[in-house]
């Protein structure tokens, strides 16, 4: 989920009745608290392709969220010494669990248990960019400037987070209604798909991205809900078994790829240069450049500095 996103929904969540509550300093403690995981960013950007594979490790698992608590729980208590550090505790956890959750809602996935295993948990249900949060959110922000009592402000912030969490709920349905149009397209069919992985595409839950792995190729469907049928948009070869393909994916670097892509195209060049890119980033109705792509130059087992 985007940054606006995770800070509209902090402070929405703070707003609906936890501000009243705790008093100033609310607000704000949410506000960070459902960004703070995100600084894995600063390192994940630093250095090339392996470190963007640990976006949404380290600072995003169960395990570490009670240490980032305790840590915006300390240095808020500095500013704000009314509200004792148990409950700034409380609140900095309430902002860290929400942004999994809102991150866990899109395809990228987050590994929730990290250090003890590295499987990435995912909804894969909501776009990482989604207008629909930001207007759910943004509504109360404006609707509260008109309201002067203060309980009835708190009762809008609390409409707009359950309008949000209703249309999360649809979302995760669409999704789970937009694989069985996938799945449906391959019954009675003599040779179904290996892998079927569904993402969500942009603008709205009413149409989804499915890449089903047959043979040698990925059949990339596009998944209309709302006319109840998913059809193919393109077919992507894989040159997953070519010999030389095998040698990059066996060594350290290709089976890092491999535990991180979702659905992985290997293509292998004239030259031999091996390339491995992921599906999962790339849209059928925008297209835009694959952030994602890994090239091995010819005769090597190392990717190429970018």
């Amino acid at each position: 989920m985007d940054n606006l996103a995770h800070t509209l929904i902090g402070v929405g969540v703070a707003r609906a009745g936890l501000s009243r509550r705790y008093g100033p300093g609310t607000t704000l403690t949410l506000a960070i608290a459902s960004n703070l995981p995100d600084v894995d960013a600063l390192y994940a950007w630093w250095d090339g392709w392996d470190r963007f594979m640990l976006r949404r490790t380290h600072t995003h698992s169960l395990v570490t969220l009670p240490l980032l608590a305790a840590a915006l729980a300390l240095a808020m208590r500095a500013r704000y010494r009314h509200i004792p550090w148990k409950d700034l505790f409380g609140l900095s956890a309430v902002g860290l669990l929400l942004h999994d959750f809102f991150d866990l809602a899109n395809a990228f996935g987050v590994v929730l248990l990290w250090p003890f295993t590295r499987a990435r948990f995912e909804l894969a249900s909501v776009f990482i960019v989604d207008p629909a949060i930001w207007l759910l959110m943004l509504a109360p922000l404006v609707a509260g400037r008109f309201v002067a009592d203060g309980a009835r402000r708190d009762r809008v912030y609390l409409a707009a987070v359950g309008a949000l969490a209703l249309y999360v709920v649809l979302c995760v349905g669409a999704r789970a209604r937009a694989e069985v149009l996938a799945w449906d397209r391959y019954v009675g069919k003599r040779r179904g798909p290996s892998s079927l992985r569904v993402f969500p595409e942009p603008a709205g839950p009413h149409r989804f991205r499915a890449a089903a792995r047959v043979g040698d190729e990925w059949e990339v469907q596009l998944c209309h809900l709302l006319g109840g049928r998913a059809e193919v948009a393109e077919r992507v070869r894989t040159d997953a078994d070519l010999p030389r393909v095998r040698e990059v994916r066996a060594s350290g670097h290709g089976r890092a790829l491999e535990w991180f892509m979702a659905a992985p195209v290997w293509t292998l060049h004239p030259d031999g240069t091996v390339e491995a890119r992921d599906l999962r980033f790339q849209s059928v109705t925008v297209r835009r450049r694959n952030p994602f792509v890994v090239t091995f130059p010819p005769g090597s087992v190392v990717p190429a500095e970018r």
